[in-house]
């Protein structure tokens, strides 16, 4: 039971020690060509986005609308595959029940 309570411990501490490192960990993405490029946190929190002035008319309002949330969802894909890797590294480790 004491081996259990440690465990568990040890994985609390580690996942405070992940949220932290996902704080640090920035990802950068194209769309529309390239004339979108966005840039994520590890939290999912967009950092920057620029987009290519040639894209910005009241013509392309739906296909920029389109392209805008394509953008940060493929962003958000690919960060939650970064901190998977690191979370599956960081816990790997640890012997936990279950996990």
């Amino acid at each position: 039971m004491l081996n259990k309570m440690k465990n568990m411990f040890e994985a609390q501490k580690k996942m405070k020690e992940i949220q932290r490192g996902l704080e640090n960990i920035s990802v950068d993405f194209e769309g529309a060509g390239g004339k979108i490029k966005l840039s994520m946190s590890g939290t999912q929190k967009v950092l920057s986005m620029e987009i290519d002035e040639s894209i910005l008319s009241a013509d392309n309002k739906q296909m920029l609308q389109r392209e805008i949330v394509s953008s940060i969802n493929s962003a958000a894909s690919k960060v939650q595959k970064a901190a998977a890797e690191q979370l599956k590294f960081a816990m790997g480790d640890l012997k936990i029940p279950g996990l």
